[in-house]
């Protein structure tokens, strides 16, 4: 296969790379390390209530800002970035996760796929997820494999549509086109903050793209606690994603009323088809049906905590 051209002219926008940190048990360095910095105009740290600070040899542009933690802090930081992107008239905003780790010419593979499609607003790839390894243990084989965006198929690119969304730990954005449509991420909201972007994104009409060149890993949760409060996590962001209507009290009390009713239908729904993706790679997967089901449980259950935290706050 030839060469992509990397001169300024084909591909080169200017490029923000943005990463959230709270965590100090986590080298930056290794992640850096991956990205091809030449391709970066900037990279922006945001220190979420931690205090952090490196320099890199021989790359001087790291801005870091350090912030407070705070209970929407995450959607927070997101808009800092943003607005900083907006002054310093980037063009893209890259959001990489502190935690995954990028493959090869990730950067690349980024500004290219926004190349080919200068209309679509936002752009992710695979997070390919550390269950693929050899060494793992059960909570992260049974981590990578309830995840839905694990579950599709990652040989194709697409348009993203309802009710998908792509996760923020490896999203591109055009910043000119987020400000003109005032989209920005919701800060009165503890999760699911890239699930509502993606709303929003939809409701003003414009349109999100996976790329399958755009890929990093991620590694899955390796214990009983972290792996049962991400799924927790996860079940109170579907309450954002799927059912809230914002400001609308009878909605809310709907929701109250019906979701109970509709719950059984949902658990089976969703267990039937994550595991229907991962059946049709090997038959023996139907066994862990009453694992997934009883995980999916607790995960509505979790949307329904949410719909009534958020009915009576």
């Amino acid at each position: 296969m030839a060469k992509l051209d990397l001169s300024k002219k084909t591909i080169k926008k200017k490029l923000l790379l943005c990463i959230l940190y709270h965590n100090k048990n986590i080298n930056l360095n290794k992640l850096l390390d991956k990205i091809q910095l030449d391709l970066v105009d900037q990279v922006l740290i945001i220190n979420d209530g931690v205090d952090y600070f490196f320099k890199k040899k021989g790359y001087k542009k790291i801005k870091f800002i350090n912030q407070a933690k705070k209970d929407f802090s995450i959607s927070i930081n997101r808009n800092i970035a943003l607005k900083y992107a907006e002054k310093k008239n980037f063009e893209l905003i890259l959001f990489l996760d502190s935690d995954i780790i990028p493959l090869k010419k990730l950067i690349e593979n980024h500004l290219n796929a926004h190349k080919k499609n200068p209309n679509i607003i936002a752009i992710g790839g695979p997070v390919i997820p550390s269950f693929t390894k050899s060494n793992i243990n059960f909570w992260e084989f049974l981590d990578g494999r309830l995840s839905w965006f694990t579950s599709i198929n990652e040989n194709f690119s697409y348009y993203v549509e309802w009710p998908y969304h792509l996760p923020t730990c490896n999203l591109s954005l055009q910043v000119s086109k987020l400000f003109k449509k005032k989209i920005k991420f919701n800060e009165n909201i503890r999760t699911g903050e890239d699930a509502n972007l993606f709303s929003q994104i939809r409701n003003k009409g414009a349109k999100a793209f996976f790329d399958k060149n755009c890929k990093v890993k991620h590694d899955d949760r390796k214990n009983f606690l972290s792996f049962i409060n991400h799924h927790i996590q996860w079940g109170r962001h579907q309450y954002y994603n799927l059912f809230k209507i914002y400001d609308n009290k009878l909605a809310k009390s709907l929701f109250m009323i019906f979701y109970p009713l509709i719950y059984p239908v949902l658990v089976l729904l969703q267990t039937f088809f994550v595991i229907k993706r991962w059946c049709s790679k090997n038959i023996l997967y139907i066994f862990l049906f009453p694992l997934f089901f009883l995980v999916f449980s607790i995960k509505s259950l979790a949307t329904y905590h949410e719909g009534y935290n958020d009915f009576f706050k």
